[in-house]
């Protein structure tokens, strides 16, 4: 069952979650973690919704790569340009698949010599990717 270190995860979702216009981070990260595998439409919204993000659609050369990689349905390549993208900048520590789970720790530099690690856990390898990202971004995490 997907689950991300941050945070508490439902062990078992009857259905997709609803995002909360007040607080969408969060409600995103538990709409990735009930997804079975990765889809399009979350990648879209976590650019909607992320703080990180709000710049990248104003970054032509990101974002046209962006939609490039969405139409060609590279998920994970899309997720890791969000990430390079955003601000301040994410970038992939390590993935792992152990026992049917992939792993994805990235890495955020606030300020010099102080790193922050984001991990995430899911089946499938781009929602680990995506939900490792959420988790950067959410302060609640």
């Amino acid at each position: 069952m997907p689950m991300h270190t941050s945070t508490d995860v439902p062990s078992h979702p009857t259905q997709p979650q609803p995002l909360d216009d007040a607080d969408p981070v969060p409600a995103l990260r538990l709409r990735i973690a009930a997804a079975r595998v990765l889809r399009e439409h979350l990648v879209w919204e976590a650019l909607r919704v992320l703080p990180a993000l709000a710049n990248v659609r104003e970054t032509h050369d990101a974002f046209a790569r962006f939609r490039q990689l969405m139409e060609q349905d590279d998920l994970d390549s899309a997720v890791l340009l969000l990430a390079a993208s955003a601000a301040p900048p994410r970038a992939l520590l390590d993935q792992a698949l152990v026992d049917g789970i992939w792993t994805c720790r990235l890495t955020t530099e606030t300020a010099p010599r102080c790193r922050r690690i984001h991990a995430a856990h899911h089946p499938d390898r781009p929602a680990s990717l995506l939900a490792a990202l959420v988790a950067s971004d959410d302060i609640n995490a």
